[in-house]
């Protein structure tokens, strides 16, 4: 199974104090806060709403937990993650759900809040227990609720932990699990005897599940490790925290353009599709790193990646001008995004009444790589007429902004076009021969900002691992 909480920086163990609360375990170790390896663990398929938590503040990852989506509310598109109080210490940057977050597939969660138990105090880690809210979750988000009381826990029953982190042989970004009997129960914790298996660093905040199936719960919350991870396991108990549950569980964030946007951004959205897709295209991905670096200009990126403008500025403008144009409107980050994703150039009453008739189809422009290029050259590519989502634009513009547009230089497309490019004649102009669409599928949804987060920083997250 996982073994660590896995950390950019090197930090030392940091062992408790003699007493823990009213159970008074023995002198422990945080899970996550030192290296070893889990013991006789096994990759883990069955437990999908188990999630890695990439730990750090914004693109600053700093080390890694688990936790597990025990709610979800498919209507406001918020999920509950259950973890440890002592993972969020620093910050929770993203959520994956999948079974390797190595190999780049998963399902990213936008955060949008998190918190710990006020009983759970760093110092002698009792009450190790914390709620992250995520957004982006919808009907298929898998869930394992957490257990009720009581929860018939009993010394000698099986139960099965799961969690994140290395292995024995090196490095891990697998999800893996163990069954083990429980040692010890008391009204805090669940201990384990861990001579021959059970969790280690990395695991923390990872469930203890009774159950299997639609029966399965949550009981405990992976916590600290006495004497090394050979030795002893411990999980905070779950029925000991139900008050604070009840209140996490309850709570809904205050609407607002920032949590639309978290919301929006996370999971499999609209908007977090087509982030996903221009980041998975060569083209595209190649674009949004050069707008990003700063080194070149906008002119000179459009001119190195002509196709990808479009399906760039559709993701950017997603949040205002689809999933949170309401929400978000007035916000000063929304006011140079043009109204249906891509702002004309034409500031006449073409351009005001194409935008106000014919928004669906000029955000489906947008989304097209090419379509964008036709509208950004004035239809000066032959294949331009063909071009199934500039021929719906320049129809909508015909039909309802006739008199508007009538002598703009934003052209209709109202002739036939011909039967194919070399009709043009030798005048026309070469068309890229490469480009990108966002209305690609994703091989793994995610977010704007965080799958910049993902895409990058977590490339730089798991190289730094690789290095240590």
């Amino acid at each position: 199974m996982a073994s660590r909480l896995l950390r950019l920086v090197p930090l030392a163990v940091i062992g408790w104090a003699c007493s823990t609360g009213p159970s008074g375990p023995p002198p422990a170790e945080v899970l996550g806060r030192s290296e070893s390896a889990i013991i006789n663990g096994a990759l883990d398929k069955a437990h999908p709403a188990v999630v890695a938590l990439l730990l750090g503040k914004d693109s600053s990852a700093g080390g890694a937990c688990t936790g597990t989506i025990v709610k979800r509310d498919a209507a406001r598109g918020i999920g509950w993650v259950a973890t440890a109080a002592h993972c969020i210490d620093s910050g929770v940057a993203l959520v994956l759900q999948t079974e390797d977050y190595g190999t780049g597939e998963f399902i990213q969660y936008s955060v949008i809040d998190y918190e710990a138990d006020p009983r759970y105090s760093s110092a002698d880690l009792g009450y190790d227990f914390a709620i992250v809210r995520i957004g982006g979750v919808d009907a298929s988000t898998p869930v394992i609720p957490l257990t009720d009381d009581p929860d018939d826990l009993a010394e000698g029953m099986e139960v099965t932990s799961v969690g994140f982190g290395t292995t024995g042989s090196g490095m891990n970004t697998s999800r893996r699990f163990v069954k083990k009997p429980l040692a010890r129960v008391t009204p805090e914790l669940l201990g384990y005897d861990q001579r021959a298996s059970g969790v280690c660093f990395g695991d923390s905040g990872g469930p203890v599940i009774a159950g299997s199936g639609a029966s399965a719960r949550v009981v405990g919350i992976h916590s600290f490790v006495s004497g090394g991870c050979n030795r002893e396991g411990y999980s905070a108990r779950v029925t000991s925290a139900l008050e604070f549950y009840g209140r996490q569980l309850a709570k809904v964030p205050e609407p607002s353009c920032a949590v639309c946007e978290t919301i929006a951004t996370g999971g499999t959205g609209t908007c977090a599709q087509l982030t996903t897709s221009c980041l998975n295209d060569d083209e595209c991905r190649g674009y949004y790193e050069c707008i990003g670096d700063g080194k070149k200009t906008a002119a000179e990126c459009f001119s190195e990646f002509p196709i990808s403008e479009g399906p760039f500025t559709a993701a950017k403008s997603c949040v205002c001008m689809q999933a949170c144009a309401d929400e978000c409107a007035g916000e000063p980050s929304c006011d140079a995004v043009g109204k249906c994703g891509y702002k004309l150039d034409e500031e006449d009453a073409c351009a005001a009444c194409v935008e106000s008739a014919c928004c669906d189809e000029m955000r489906d422009c947008t989304v097209d790589g090419r379509c964008t290029l036709c509208l950004k050259r004035k239809d000066s590519f032959p294949s331009c007429k063909r071009n199934e989502p500039r021929v719906a634009l320049a129809a909508c513009a015909s039909d309802k902004c006739a008199s508007e547009c009538a002598g703009s230089t934003l052209p209709t497309i109202g002739e036939t076009p011909p039967p194919d490019d070399a009709d043009a004649g030798p005048s026309a102009p070469a068309e890229p021969a490469s480009g990108c669409s966002a209305a690609r599928s994703p091989s793994a949804p995610g977010a704007w900002r965080g799958l910049a987060i993902a895409g990058l920083a977590l490339a730089t997250f798991l190289h730094r691992r690789r290095r240590r």
